[in-house]
């Protein structure tokens, strides 16, 4: 089986998936810290250090939320992401240990990703989503149909 290293060279649609995520990353963490640092700089606050910890609980008490109600972040959803369950439901457990690496925003989830696709298995996932079960998809490609057929069948004869 290939890894995500083995197709990020050439595979358009796979290059275009990263993208998205690391867009809706950047996203994230601009909905999160703007608001947070500015507070945080109004008030006075200019150890770096406090910004760093208190950015990482905002983070990740956001990204847990967002994706435990509604299986995505305001960044995913812009971007056309949600992340959907391999196995079993999508549970408020799976969102909180999934988004642990964003904790430390500034490093984990680069090295959560390089090991993701170092690994076999979808390459689509980080490693803390290779374990968990869960991959983040794009949202706009699944489709729900609606069956007219009922509603014809009701108001008939």
């Amino acid at each position: 089986m290939v890894t995500g290293f083995d197709l990020i060279g050439h595979n358009r649609t796979f290059q275009g998936h990263w993208a998205r995520r690391v867009g809706a990353y950047i996203i994230d963490l601009l909905f999160v810290f703007a608001p947070l640092w500015t507070l945080l700089y109004f008030n006075g606050e200019r150890a770096a250090w406090v910004y760093g910890v208190l950015g990482g609980a905002a983070i990740y008490a956001y990204s847990v939320g967002g994706e435990a109600i509604f299986r995505a972040t305001c960044g995913k959803y812009i971007m056309g992401l949600e992340v959907r369950p391999t196995r079993g439901p999508m549970t408020f457990a799976k969102a909180a240990v999934r988004n642990i690496p964003k904790i430390f925003w500034f490093i984990f989830p680069f090295f959560d990703t390089i090991a993701g696709m170092l690994v076999e298995g979808d390459p689509r996932q980080r490693w803390s989503d290779h374990v968990l079960g869960t991959t983040v998809v794009q949202s706009r490609l699944i489709h729900v149909r609606t069956h007219r057929a009922a509603a014809a069948h009701s108001g008939a004869r």
